[in-house]
């Protein structure tokens, strides 16, 4: 490649994996297209690949835009082989952790999906693509499975009531039924803006677990100790009927942090009113 003055053979054999996605032509722009990726950019484009490979901008373009290739089949090829090896492959004490993430565009005029909208990047919101995002984590290792476009609804006819139009919480129900038997993890991880009844009762229902933060405005509807009910309760309430009746429902555990300091944390599960 004349990326590097000279082929890789560690990577083409990796590649090869993937020769059953493309037809020949495409396999050899594929392979140009990872090649070009280990490149440093000031700002990556398909015209800056272009150039770092010496190839014809247009051909870049039409991979991408107008070749038939089949992206599921790139996507269950590349787990397959992270599932094979004993070093990648995930294990039982890990979580499938899912988020959306942004990439800003903030020059995009007619980009698909390029709206004003929060981007998780830049913790603010720019114009950005935005896509919800699966990972799997551990203490020994981590990597991405699996990533869906979230698209606004300003991009469909009647907006949200298209029934093309998919919010995020709808595609992590995707994400989590996608790779909920077919991923091994003790549960699954989202941040408190995932902590949506809908997604909390279709896990629940699906027998999983879950671990997340819970805003301190939220209500959670359960069975209350005291008055012998089912009703709402805040957070800060929730706490303290914890340390006083479900204090034997808590487990505590401890994780290391990035620095491989120890961090307490307890974990408690209460699910529909019910502990």
């Amino acid at each position: 490649m004349s990326i590097f003055g000279a082929n890789i053979p560690l990577l083409n054999k990796f590649l090869k994996n993937f020769a059953s996605c493309f037809t020949k032509k495409q396999m050899a722009m594929f392979t140009l297209v990872i090649y070009a990726l280990f490149k440093d950019y000031k700002r990556n484009s398909l015209d800056a690949m272009a150039k770092a490979t010496h190839t014809d901008y247009q051909k870049f373009q039409y991979f991408f835009s107008d070749s038939k290739w089949d992206i599921q089949a790139i996507k269950r090829t590349r787990l397959e082989i992270i599932q094979k090896q004993r070093t990648t492959a995930p294990t039982k004490d890990g979580l499938l952790a899912i988020d959306d993430t942004g990439c800003p565009k903030p020059f995009a005029k007619k980009t698909e999906g390029a709206k004003w909208q929060y981007c998780g990047p830049l913790k603010t919101k720019e114009v950005c693509n935005v896509g919800v995002a699966a990972a799997f984590a551990s203490q020994a290792k981590h990597f991405p499975i699996d990533i869906i476009p979230y698209l606004p609804a300003s991009e469909f006819p009647r907006g949200e009531k298209n029934p093309q139009f998919k919010d995020k919480i709808q595609i992590a129900i995707e994400l989590f039924d996608l790779y909920a038997e077919s991923i091994d993890f003790s549960g699954t991880v989202f941040d408190s803006w995932y902590a949506a009844a809908r997604f909390l009762k279709h896990i629940h229902e699906k027998g999983k677990i879950f671990y997340s933060e819970m805003k301190s405005n939220r209500n959670i509807f359960m069975y209350h100790p005291v008055k012998k009910i089912h009703c709402c309760i805040k957070p800060d309430e929730l706490v303290t009927l914890i340390k006083k009746h479900y204090w034997n429902k808590i487990k505590y555990v401890k994780f290391k942090t990035t620095d491989g300091s120890e961090s307490p944390f307890s974990r408690g599960l209460f699910v529909r009113g019910k502990a």
